[in-house]
């Protein structure tokens, strides 16, 4: 009997497994009983402590970067210190914030010159002002001053009071027109060029010069339409939006009118009244039955009065009478001959006065 008791109680060795004990149908760790030094089961579980590790390590993280604004300057303006830096480095240049601003400045400045330099390959291709579309009619562009042009060629209208402010515009009709330095132009950029009046006109053989003007008063939006590839017709059609009682009206369309319809929609050519026309038909009729007659006796006076197979015609009526006075004395003072000088008269006193001066008259009482 003791041998076997002895036997009971021998101890385990690290080789063999822990002593277990049962609980109903359950067979329990040893670790987990009580008493005589055994092991206790944890409070808490690994699955609790790792959501309360990722709590605090949010709620660390938040009010760290809450700290961190609350005592950071705003802007530099509450950093002078900041800002003062920041300044000197951008003048002086140096230390690490001076190299970073020489970086940022010099990609700016690199990218801003590719930028120009990539608009002026694309520019200087072509010498073109205007695109192929419009070269029939236009191919260069120029300024002159009013004054200038007009200094330069006898127009024969008055001269706007203004001119000596105002530049025209001349439109070169193909490349042979142009001035000798063609790119000067014909340049794409830039304003139009302003040259002198010899300057833009040396490769003119042919200016057709048009005179326009839209009145202050008036405030109308005047556009001007150059139609290339069309008949040469040396006349300007005029288009305006008028409504049934021929006043202006912008919501209407344009349509074709005559040329002296005021910008105000008032016509300003007066069509003549029957009467009139019958009177002057009676006229004209008058004249063609002396057609004959007449051209002898002109004839034989245009024989006798011409310079080098030239006649100057001139016509007056009594209330002209002044103005003829004026263009002979005019004449004869600056060495002009007048001797080739031909009085149409439209009455015997004009006649009388013409004649008094040396003049040669044509009047005739079928006629006049």
């Amino acid at each position: 009997r003791h041998t076997a008791k002895q036997q009971h109680i021998l101890p385990t060795t690290s080789k063999c497994r822990p002593p277990t004990m049962r609980r109903g149908n359950q067979t329990l760790p040893s670790s987990s009983r009580t008493g005589g030094g055994a092991l206790q089961k944890p409070f808490i579980g690994t699955a609790t402590w790792a959501i309360l590790l990722v709590f605090s390590s949010l709620i660390s993280f938040y009010a760290g970067v809450w700290t961190a604004l609350a005592v950071a300057p705003s802007s530099l303006n509450e950093c002078p210190d900041c800002r003062r830096s920041c300044l000197d480095a951008a003048e002086f240049g140096g230390g690490e914030l001076g190299h970073s601003l020489e970086i940022i400045t010099g990609r700016k400045i690199r990218k801003a010159l590719e930028t120009q330099c990539n608009a002026y390959e694309s520019k200087k291709d072509s010498s073109h002002r205007f695109p192929d579309s419009v070269s029939h009619f236009a191919n260069g562009l120029a300024r002159v001053g009013h004054k200038e042009l007009f200094d330069q060629y006898d127009f024969g209208v008055p001269m706007s009071d203004r001119a000596h402010k105002q530049d025209a515009l001349i439109l070169y009709d193909s490349q042979s027109s142009l001035p000798s330095d063609k790119n000067v132009a014909a340049q794409l950029n830039g304003e139009i060029p302003r040259l002198s009046a010899k300057d833009a006109t040396e490769n003119c053989d042919v200016m057709n010069a048009m005179f326009i003007e839209n009145p202050a008063r008036a405030r109308s939006r005047q556009c001007l339409a150059i139609v290339g590839g069309q008949y040469q017709s040396y006349h300007i059609q005029r288009w305006m939006r008028l409504n049934s009682e021929e006043k202006p009206d912008s919501n209407k369309p344009l349509q074709l009118v005559g040329r002296w319809r005021r910008n105000d929609g008032n016509d300003e050519f007066l069509y003549p009244k029957q009467r009139a026309i019958d009177m002057h038909q009676e006229l004209l009729l008058t004249y063609l039955n002396h057609l004959k007659s007449t051209k002898q006796n002109l004839s034989e006076i245009i024989k006798n009065i011409a310079i080098n197979n030239t006649v100057i015609v001139v016509t007056a009526n009594m209330g002209q009478s002044e103005l003829l006075m004026n263009l002979i004395c005019s004449s004869r003072r600056r060495g002009l001959d007048t001797k080739n000088l031909l009085v149409f008269p439209t009455d015997v006193h004009t006649k009388e006065l013409a004649e008094s001066l040396g003049l040669t008259t044509f009047y005739d009482d079928h006629v006049s």
